[in-house]
């Protein structure tokens, strides 16, 4: 991550996207200076007139950003400290996963794998939330493995945050190891022979979506306000079916399209992850003679279903999987099954180093430090080669930031992109759409817009700014009807003839009031119940 910490400037192998998150992250943090805890609305998308990007995406990985920015003078800085945070946390969470079954050299080396896989090098060196969700992968399992290892109701309640926790990071990343997590639940309620327990799974998915309340509840009720379709359908351009490892459809995509630029490193980190799972199934083999170490063997197993499942999704055979299981399209991309293929992978590669000690040590251990040695080496290589020639885009070039117009799934449901307006300019903001008058900004924040308009007669002002639900107009203090621009979506607001003050504020629509206040008693309520227990705990140690 040095090249990243050190620059000049924001390093991405996905230029458009590093447009994208520098705009939002800017946007995101200067709603918060303006006093708004939990922004929404990104003011200057769309040529200026808005979107609520965060109903639909995820804002912790901003709330990260905007707490490093309290420390740096770089908004880029904040993002590139976000990053190396969670990089860090993330091998951090394989560490001490794996500790709970093997040694603390294991450990390491498997957490040194995760590091070095070159497909997570790529990611964190082209992508922001998804990378940063990377964090909560291991806390999550962890915990309900201390749980399924000592019964205790917390490690649940653990496990539950730190899936709210994914959720709120990243949608898309927390969908996909829902998967993992039931399965899990499954694997070891039956290994166990806790068949109460199978139903720890659920726990965890319903404290997680408690804990995210504050966004998902919005999100799922709020979606049929927003051009959802444009995510998968045709004007997005991005079908799932095109982006498989076989059959091979990189050519339909555009020269500068990461498809086709990095998909032969692709097919090469999918081959190298085959000689994973072939090695770990062998050794697991080699393991079945081996008694006491039942855990190992229970953790492995999962881990290789999960890597087999994860790496068959990347083929065309799949698709039935794809079409059958709801809101599966909207992973858009099988690669993203990497994600996690790469986090089962790195767990597996301790029972290498265990079956090295413990097995192989009789018969020579060179040929397999070897294969050790080689594939670290290729890894090495392959990540040089991603730092190296990911290009620089200077701060200079970020920010002032640009607005985010190609976000087509952000925008309000009914709008007509060909009716707009595309060039953004500031006094355009207000217009008279009907009758005459003088109108004149006292205030335009993200969040609240002020406007003084004398010498109204039979006025109806046209505002550069999306209706969506939230958006509230009062005139002199008094509540005022919004109408819709049935060409363009915005906002139309009628003025009574006279002096009059317009405010604009997009406040809390119910759901998301509610839904606040859900997170926050769900989190009090769990650790409340939490401390009671641990004080009945303490109570009970010294009686």
């Amino acid at each position: 991550m040095l090249r990243i910490i050190l620059s000049k400037g924001y390093i991405s192998l996905a230029v458009d996207d590093t447009f994208t998150y520098v705009s939002w992250a800017w946007q995101f943090i200067e709603a918060i200076k303006q006093g708004n805890i939990y922004p929404r609305w990104t003011p200057i998308n769309f040529w200026g007139y808005g979107s609520p990007t965060f109903i639909l995406y995820p804002p912790l990985a901003f709330y990260f950003t905007a707490f490093f920015n309290i420390f740096t003078d770089s908004l880029i800085d904040a993002m590139s400290l976000t990053k190396f945070m969670s990089f860090f946390l993330s091998s951090m969470g394989i560490f001490y996963l794996l500790r709970e079954n093997y040694s603390i050299k294991i450990a390491l080396f498997s957490a040194s794998i995760y590091i070095i896989f070159p497909h997570n090098v790529n990611t964190f060196y082209a992508t922001f939330s998804s990378a940063v969700s990377f964090m909560w992968f291991s806390p999550i399992l962890l915990f309900a493995y201390r749980y399924f290892k000592g019964g205790e109701y917390k490690y649940l309640f653990f496990s539950g945050v730190c899936y709210g926790g994914l959720i709120l990071t990243h949608l898309i990343n927390a969908y996909m190891f829902t998967f993992v997590i039931i399965g899990f639940g499954i694997c070891m309620s039956i290994t166990k022979k806790r068949v109460k327990d199978i139903n720890s799974a659920l726990i965890i998915l319903i404290i997680g979506i408690l804990i995210s309340s504050a966004y998902i509840l919005p999100l799922l009720y709020e979606k049929q306000f927003l051009n959802l379709h444009a995510f998968t359908g045709k004007e997005s351009g991005f079908n799932y079916s095109e982006y498989f490892i076989l059959p091979n459809l990189s050519s339909l995509s555009p020269v500068n399209h990461f498809w086709f630029v990095f998909y032969d490193e692709i097919v090469f980190t999918v081959s190298l992850i085959c000689i994973f799972i072939v090695i770990s199934f062998i050794n697991m083999l080699k393991m079945r003679s081996i008694r006491g170490i039942k855990n190992i063997k229970i953790f492995n197993i999962f881990m290789l279903l999960v890597a087999c499942y994860c790496l068959f999704l990347l083929f065309g055979a799949s698709t039935f999987i794809w079409e059958g299981i709801p809101y599966f399209r909207f992973i858009q991309f099988p690669i993203r099954w990497l994600n996690i293929l790469t986090f089962s992978v790195a767990c597996l590669s301790a029972n290498w180093l265990y079956m090295i000690k413990n097995i192989y040590v009789k018969g020579g251990i060179l040929p397999y430090m070897a294969i050790i040695f080689t594939i670290f080496f290729t890894c090495i290589i392959f990540d040089f080669r991603y730092i190296y020639n990911a290009p620089i885009i200077k701060e200079k070039d970020l920010i002032p930031v640009k607005d985010i117009n190609w976000t087509m799934e952000h925008l309000p449901k009914s709008v007509n992109l060909n009716e707009i307006d595309k060039q953004n300019r500031p006094y355009r903001n207000i217009e008279m759409y009907v009758g005459n008058g003088k109108a004149d900004i006292v205030k335009w924040d993200s969040h609240e817009r002020v406007i003084s308009i004398t010498d109204s007669r039979s006025l109806t002002l046209r505002i550069r700014s999306f209706n969506f639900p939230g958006w509230k107009a009062l005139i002199n203090g008094m509540q005022a009807e919004i109408r819709t621009d049935v060409s363009n979506g915005a906002m139309l607001i009628d003025i009574p003839d006279g002096e009059n003050i317009l405010k604009l504020n997009f406040v809390d629509t119910p759901i998301r009031y509610y839904s606040k206040y859900i997170s926050l008693l769900s989190f009090a309520l769990f650790s409340f119940i939490l401390l009671i227990k641990r004080g009945n705990m303490n109570s009970n140690v010294r009686e």
